[in-house]
């Protein structure tokens, strides 16, 4: 079963659910997951996030950019 991707669900996705999902291409995969990096950073900046949510989020996005750069 494929994800439809659009701007409503694409807010949704996780970094697993994007490295994983089959029609995006590699490019593509690596920009979402960049941009959700650069989001939680600017959170972060801002002093918005949960210290502890942001490590467990930032670990989750490392993991999934790694699974897409071996791919």
């Amino acid at each position: 079963m494929s994800l439809k991707i659009d701007s409503k669900l694409e807010t949704e996705l996780t970094p697993e659910e994007i490295s994983d999902h089959e029609s995006l291409s590699k490019q593509e995969k690596l920009k979402r997951i960049s941009d959700m990096k650069f989001e939680l950073e600017r959170q972060t900046g801002r002093g918005t996030a949960d210290l502890d949510q942001v490590e467990a989020r930032m670990a989750s996005i490392n993991k999934a950019m790694s699974r897409v750069k071996n791919r």
